[in-house]
């Protein structure tokens, strides 16, 4: 599975986008940004990507002190196929 940081944001709903794991190089031609409605949305998809639980409490921090942050998380190679060339 690879694995990709993810940085999150709360804006008028929760804003997220994919970088490499070394923090530098981007996933496909373009940055692209996901969109969740509600932070239980972001958090269902964050507990599937850290099925043993993993980094969840980091993400919970985040979310309680900053409604932003950054995590690692494990894509399915489906998933990470489809942040490369999904159009925003």
């Amino acid at each position: 599975m690879p694995q990709v940081l993810m940085n999150f944001q709360h804006y008028d709903d929760w804003v997220v986008h994919f970088i490499e794991a070394d923090c530098w190089s981007t996933i496909g031609q373009r940055t692209r940004f996901f969109h969740f409605a509600t932070l239980d949305e972001l958090r269902v998809f964050v507990t599937r990507c850290h099925p043993n639980g993993a980094n969840l409490e980091e993400f919970e921090n985040n979310v309680r002190a900053w409604s932003r942050g950054s995590i690692y998380v494990n894509l399915s190679d489906e998933q990470y196929a489809a942040i490369q060339t999904r159009r925003p």
